[in-house]
This record gives C-alpha cells, sequence and structure tokens, in this order.
C-alpha cells in the first residue's frame, strides 16, 4: 500500500513537472521564473531565439491594438554588480535615440518576492511619430548574467499598480556555477 501511494505521489509530480515545463505563459531557466498573467499570450521568437541581443522570451496582451502591453525578457553574460549594470541600463535610456525622447521617472532598490534584491526604473518615452509609452524594467544580476525584464504600454494604459501586479511571479536565485 505504502509503494502504491510512493507511485501515485511520484507520477503526479512528474505530471506537474512537464505540465510546468510546457506552460505557455511561463518563462524558466536554472537561475529564474516568470509567470505572465491569465489572458497572456507568449510570443513565438522563432529563429531569433538564442541569438545575441534577441529577448529570451516576449509575452503580450491585447496583441495587435492600440492597448496592447508586453513584457520582455533580456538575459545577456555579466560579470558585474548591480550598480555596474543599473548604472550602464539608465545610460542606455538616456541616449534613446533622434526621435525619441526618454524621461526617467523613478529608480529604486526593490527586493523581489524571494527576497532577491533588485532595482526598478519606471520610464516614459515621448515621440513626434508615436504616442507615449511607459514601462517597469527590473533589473537584477544572477551572478553570471543581467537580466531585464521590462513591462511596457501606452501611458494610461499601465500604472504602478498593473506593472507591479504583472511582474510579481517573477524570481531569480543565485545561477548555478559552471563547473
Amino acid at each position: 500500500m505504502i509503494v502504491r501511494v510512493l507511485l501515485c505521489t511520484l507520477a503526479l509530480a512528474i505530471a506537474q513537472v512537464s505540465t510546468a515545463a510546457a506552460d505557455p505563459l511561463s518563462y524558466d531557466d536554472p537561475g529564474m521564473h516568470y509567470q505572465a498573467p491569465a489572458g497572456w499570450e507568449r510570443l513565438d521568437l522563432g529563429d531569433a531565439t538564442g541569438k545575441e541581443d534577441s529577448p529570451a522570451a516576449v509575452f503580450t496582451i491585447d496583441k495587435g491594438k492600440v492597448n496592447a502591453r508586453s513584457v520582455i525578457i533580456q538575459i545577456k553574460p555579466f560579470d558585474g554588480s548591480l550598480n555596474e549594470f543599473v548604472s550602464n541600463r539608465r545610460g542606455e535610456l538616456r541616449q534613446g535615440s533622434d526621435n525619441v525622447t526618454i524621461f526617467i521617472n523613478k529608480q529604486q532598490p526593490v527586493t523581489l518576492a524571494n527576497g532577491m534584491p533588485a532595482f526598478l526604473i519606471e520610464a516614459s518615452s515621448n515621440s513626434d511619430s508615436a504616442p507615449s509609452r511607459k514601462s517597469y524594467e527590473y533589473l537584477i544580476i544572477d551572478g553570471q548574467r543581467s537580466i531585464d525584464v521590462t513591462y511596457s504600454g501606452l501611458v494610461g494604459d499601465i500604472n504602478d499598480d498593473g506593472g507591479k501586479a504583472t511582474l510579481s511571479s517573477l524570481y531569480v536565485v543565485a545561477y548555478p556555477k559552471r563547473p
């Protein structure tokens, strides 16, 4: 009887793991997890997956509509501190481009739900040819990589509460050391 219970428990655990791995609303690797809220969809990155400067994952809601919002996960090798990563990212944001002006509205150290230190940057962008956008970026270092998880949409369609709720499932741990 005990063996049967153990086998059933093992079978359920395996089923849960395989279901979690196949969940189209999640991104998982050995150092992090993100679960998009219900109603969102994960975009197929096709051939871009794994290429330098391509996102690790992109999730969207209301795709193709004016009020579409997205979550983009960028992961790059990084051998530095969180402060260095934040400084680099702020510099990139301030540079913007010729026709886009970016304003950093808020920047503050935060802690993810699992206790991992991170940094939050709230930014807005204005352009002569496009509506104003707003973004919330969580910047994290896992010991080997820089992780930038950005929630963005049109100004007026996103706010602090929505940004925090959309990114609340994010957790990051120290990435396993390579032998």
